[in-house]
């Protein structure tokens, strides 16, 4: 059973889903979701209208299939990175943001879903993502799993707060960028070293989480 609950023995093979999804990113890609039909989807993946529509049902089911492709690789790709330093969790957070930052400045689409509004396929995304769950808040998700299973010295407040800041700084970074992403993910992760990793050694305190207002300032 796949993430949307559908039975993949009723869909088509994955290579020719991927031929699909693949032809209709390039063309919301283009800032031509308006205008995109799901006979011409399949003519651009060499295959019948009939094939496209038993596979997504409609417009809006491409659109979904879309940006739940979006979603895995970003949430794939930030889990990869942290697991990648699971020693060093200042450098696990540059390594995840530095991705981030970097898929949003190639792909159209990611910096829509992130942005919420504004970028030219936002009925795409307010369209496909109605009813699922925040795309932010399956990456904290997956991020807090990650501080949990590493930062097990780190009071669990500092940790609901410094997780949440640290994406939602990353965000804003996609939707108003004024820093190289280099520097950005450079600064979060020193931030990280300064709160997990003080000069003096001890864990940061509980009673200390003042961020939260700052990590909700979009």
């Amino acid at each position: 059973m796949s993430r949307d609950g559908r039975n993949r023995e009723i869909c088509l093979p994955r290579s020719l889903r991927e031929r699909l999804l693949d032809a209709a990113y390039g063309i919301v890609e283009n800032g031509d979701w308006d205008s995109l039909r799901l006979a011409q989807v399949a003519r651009t993946a060499g295959v019948s209208r009939q094939t496209a529509y038993n596979e997504f049902g409609s417009k809006i089911g491409l659109g979904r299939a879309l940006v739940e492709r979006e979603v895995d690789v970003l949430v794939g790709g930030v889990q990869e990175r942290m697991d990648g330093h699971l020693d060093d969790p200042p450098a696990a957070v540059e390594a995840a943001v530095l991705f981030v930052l970097a898929e949003a400045g190639r792909r159209t689409l990611l910096r829509s879903i992130l942005g919420a509004g504004r970028y030219r396929d936002d009925d795409l995304v307010a369209l496909a993502t109605r009813g699922r769950e925040p795309v932010l808040a399956e990456v904290i998700t997956v991020f807090r799993a990650y501080a949990d299973a590493t930062w097990p010295s780190v009071a669990a407040e500092v940790k609901d707060v410094l997780v949440e800041t640290l994406m939602r700084a990353t965000v804003s970074h996609v939707v108003a960028p004024l820093h190289e992403p280099a520097a950005v993910a450079r600064d979060l992760g020193t931030l990280t070293r300064l709160l997990v990793h003080p000069a003096d050694g001890s864990a940061p305190r509980a009673a200390r989480p003042r961020g939260r207002a700052a990590a909700t300032r979009q």
